[in-house]
C-alpha cells in the first residue's frame, strides 16, 4: 500500500506538470522565431520555477477542496485550470520574448491546440482499450487516491502520443511558420474569433471526458473525439491561412509600391531629360552668341544645367531593383536636403532578401539617417555612407551617418530623444527582417558617427 501511495505520488506530480508543460513547449517553438529578451536563460528559470509551484500548490489544493465533488464540478474545474493556463502563458511568452499580446495569444493559442490534438488521441486511445479490452489504462485524475499499477504505462503512452503529434505538427505547422511571419500577426479582430474558437475546443474536451465518466455508447463519444480532432485541426488551419494571407498581403503592397516607385522613377527621368533639353537648346544660342563675339555663357544656366544633370544621377543601378528603387527615392531626397548620399553596393548579394524586407531594412536605415543628418548644421558632416558587398558566404551592409544631440542605447538598441519615445531608428523592424533570415544586426555611436552592420547568410 505504501509503495502505491509513493508511485500515486511521483505520478500525481508528473501529471500536474504535464499539462501545463505540453501547452508551453509548442507555443515556445513557434514564439521562438521572434526576437529574445535579454536575460533570456534566467527569465526562462524564474518562469519554470514559478510555473511549477503555482500548478502543483494549485492541484494540491484543488483536489484537498474537491474530494468528494462530483463528476461536474471536476469537469468545471478542468475548464477553468485549462482557461487560467491559457491566459498565464500569454504573459509568459511577452516576458520571454519580444512580442505584443496579439502575437503572443496567435502562438499559446497553436500550443494548446497542438497539446489538445495530442491528448484527444491518447484519450481516444484508452477509451478503445478500456471498453475493448480487459485492461485498465487510466493515467488517474484529480483527487483520486490510488493509481492502478497500468498508469504509469498509460503515462509513457501519452508522451509518446505527444512526442509524435508533436513532431508532426513541426513538420506541417511550427516549420511552415517560419521566422519572421510572426511580425505580421495584428488582425485582431481574427485573432479574438480565433479565442472564442479555442474556449470552444476546451469546452468541447472538458465535455467529452465528462461523458466518458457517464458511460455513454462507445460510437456516441468515438463521434465526438473525432469531430474534436477535425476543429483542433481546423484550428490550426485558420491560424496558418491568417498568417499566409498577411503575408501575401505584404509581399502585394510592397509590390505595388515597386511598381508605383518605377513609374515615379519613370516620369522623373523624362522631366529631367526633357529640362536638361531644354538647358542644353538654351546653352547651344549663347554658345553661338559667344562664337559671335557676343555675350558670355550665363552663369545661372550652367548652374541650372548641373542641378539637372546631379537629379539624373542620383537613380542608381546596383543589380536589384528593390535597392534601386529605395536607394533612388532617398537619393532624391537627400539632394532636396543637400544631403550628400554616397552606395557602393552590390545588388545581387541581396538575393535571399524579398522586396518588403529590401523596404523595411533599408527604407528605416535611410530614413533614420536623414532625420539625424538634417538636423546639422555644417555641410562636411550632412553626408551618408551605404555599403552593400559579400563577404565570403554572408552578405555585409554597413551603414554610417553623423548626428547630433544624445544617443543611448537601452537593450542594445539605439534611442533618442530628438526622433522621439521609444525606438526611434525603426530597429524592431529591421532586427526581425535581419533575424528572420538567421542573420544579426548591431548598432554603435563613437565620436558623433552611428553605424548600422548587419550580417546575412548569403544566397547560394
Amino acid at each position: 500500500m505504501t509503495a502505491e501511495l509513493g508511485l500515486a505520488s511521483i505520478l500525481g506530480v508528473l501529471l500536474c506538470l504535464t499539462q501545463p508543460a505540453e501547452l508551453l513547449l509548442p507555443a515556445l517553438m513557434i514564439t521562438d522565431s521572434l526576437p529574445r529578451r535579454d536575460d533570456f536563460r534566467r527569465r526562462a528559470v524564474a518562469l519554470g520555477a514559478a510555473w511549477g509551484l503555482c500548478v502543483m500548490v494549485a492541484t494540491v489544493a484543488a483536489g484537498a477542496l474537491m474530494m468528494d465533488t462530483g463528476a461536474l464540478a471536476r469537469s468545471a474545474y478542468s475548464f477553468f485550470s485549462s482557461v487560467a493556463m491559457l491566459l498565464a502563458a500569454i504573459p509568459t511568452i511577452i516576458c520571454l520574448y519580444e512580442a505584443s499580446v496579439w502575437k503572443a495569444f496567435f502562438c499559446v493559442g497553436a500550443g494548446y491546440t497542438i497539446q489538445n490534438i495530442a491528448s484527444g488521441l491518447a484519450e481516444l486511445i484508452f477509451l478503445l482499450v478500456r471498453r475493448l479490452t480487459p485492461f485498465d489504462m487510466d493515467p488517474g485524475s484529480l483527487g483520486d487516491v490510488t493509481v492502478s499499477d497500468t498508469s504509469p504505462i498509460a503515462w509513457l503512452i501519452s508522451a509518446a502520443i505527444y512526442i509524435v503529434v508533436l513532431a508532426v505538427a513541426y513538420e506541417l505547422f511550427i516549420r511552415r511558420v517560419g521566422r519572421g511571419r510572426l511580425s505580421e500577426v495584428e488582425d485582431r479582430k481574427m485573432t479574438a474569433v480565433l479565442l472564442m474558437v479555442i474556449l470552444a475546443v476546451i469546452a468541447f474536451d472538458v465535455v467529452n471526458k465528462y461523458l466518458d465518466k457517464l458511460d455513454y455508447s462507445l460510437a456516441v463519444l468515438l463521434v465526438l473525439r473525432g469531430v474534436h480532432g477535425a476543429v483542433c485541426l481546423f484550428v490550426l488551419f485558420v491560424q496558418y491561412e491568417m498568417l499566409y494571407s498577411r503575408v501575401l498581403e505584404a509581399q502585394m503592397d510592397a509590390e505595388r509600391r515597386l511598381a508605383a516607385e518605377r513609374e515615379r522613377q519613370y516620369q522623373l527621368s523624362r522631366q529631367n531629360i526633357d529640362a536638361i533639353n531644354v538647358k542644353c537648346h538654351d546653352i547651344r544660342h549663347q554658345i553661338r552668341a559667344l562664337a559671335d563675339g557676343g555675350a558670355v555663357v550665363d552663369a545661372g544656366a550652367l548652374e541650372d544645367i548641373a542641378r539637372e544633370v546631379a537629379v539624373y544621377d542620383s537613380l542608381v543601378i546596383t543589380g536589384n531593383e528593390p535597392l534601386d528603387t529605395i536607394l533612388s527615392e532617398k537619393g532624391l531626397v537627400c539632394e532636396g536636403c543637400r544631403i550628400t548620399l554616397t552606395c557602393i553596393a552590390d545588388g545581387s548579394a541581396l538575393g535571399q532578401l524579398s522586396p518588403a524586407e529590401i523596404y523595411a531594412l533599408f527604407g528605416n536605415a535611410l530614413d533614420n539617417a536623414i532625420r539625424a543628418v538634417v538636423e546639422l548644421d555644417d555641410p562636411e558632416r550632412r553626408s551618408i555612407s551605404v555599403v552593400v558587398r559579400r563577404v565570403g558566404s554572408l552578405t555585409s551592409i554597413h551603414v554610417e551617418n553623423y548626428y547630433g544631440g544624445d544617443l543611448r542605447f537601452v537593450d542594445g538598441m539605439p534611442q533618442t530623444t530628438q526622433i522621439g519615445d521609444g525606438h526611434g531608428f525603426g530597429t524592431q523592424s529591421m532586427r526581425r527582417c535581419v533575424e528572420a533570415h538567421g542573420g544579426t544586426l548591431a548598432f554603435g555611436a563613437h565620436d558623433g558617427v552611428f553605424t548600422l552592420d548587419a550580417l546575412l547568410p548569403a544566397e547560394n
